[in-house]
């Protein structure tokens, strides 16, 4: 009986996480215990807000948390039983849907370097990526977490290519994507396309003015 009422309980919180999911992102990383937590907030305080609605307008308040419900459960209750579950499901979205709101504004107003390098940098465009080691791959991201601290933003390079020390270029490798530890990486740059970007110095050229063509404004 225990089992169940535990069920009922956090159960509710399951679409809540989905969403938190969705619009958030998810981490890997994240310990088990640590989403169980979170599921279990969701749901409790959905519960909490439901209840309290509950009781202001009369509707069926969720006795599925107490083991003498399910002892006295009748069936013409199923119906009243069935709404407050419901309604506890709801409760716990609308929460986790305030704080999705709270989260994407709290970034949308504070945005990262690593924000606008993702959404605006790198879209369709080749990319050169450092690791640590002394490897430089070449790719376009088609995925890079930036929803997690800075040493856990993993990027996953889409038709990777090596860079060949001895023969001076990029090689491509049998890979479709190649999945990269954030703790790997020392540095990602992107390539400059003659099609789509618009410069204000030229390449191998001066930045700066020196009497000749190789000052700024050059294109």
């Amino acid at each position: 009986m225990g089992v169940l009422i535990a069920a009922f309980a956090v159960l509710p919180g399951l679409p809540a996480e989905k969403l938190y999911s969705f619009f958030v992102g998810s981490n890997w990383r994240e310990d088990k215990w640590s989403r169980t937590l979170r599921l279990l907030a969701f749901s409790l305080f959905g519960l909490a807000g439901y209840s309290l609605v509950a009781t202001h307008i009369g509707a069926p308040l969720p006795q599925y948390i107490s083991a003498k419900a399910f002892d006295q459960l009748a069936p013409n209750q199923l119906g009243a039983f069935a709404a407050a579950f419901l309604g506890h499901v709801v409760g716990a979205t609308f929460f986790v849907g305030t704080r999705v709101l709270a989260r994407l504004s709290a970034r949308s107003a504070y945005s990262s370097a690593w924000d606008h390098f993702i959404k605006s940098c790198v879209r369709d465009h080749w990319v050169t990526v450092g690791l640590n080691n002394g490897d430089v791959y070449a790719g376009y991201i088609e995925t890079a977490e930036s929803s997690v601290a800075a040493a856990e933003r993993d990027i996953v390079l889409r038709e990777p290519a090596l860079y060949d020390q001895r023969l001076m270029r990029y090689r491509s490798l049998p890979y479709q994507s190649l999945f990269l530890l954030a703790s790997t990486i020392g540095s990602v740059a992107v390539i400059f396309d003659a099609a789509r970007d618009k410069r204000m110095t030229r390449i191998g050229g001066s930045p700066f003015a020196e009497g000749g063509n190789d000052g700024i404004g050059e294109t």
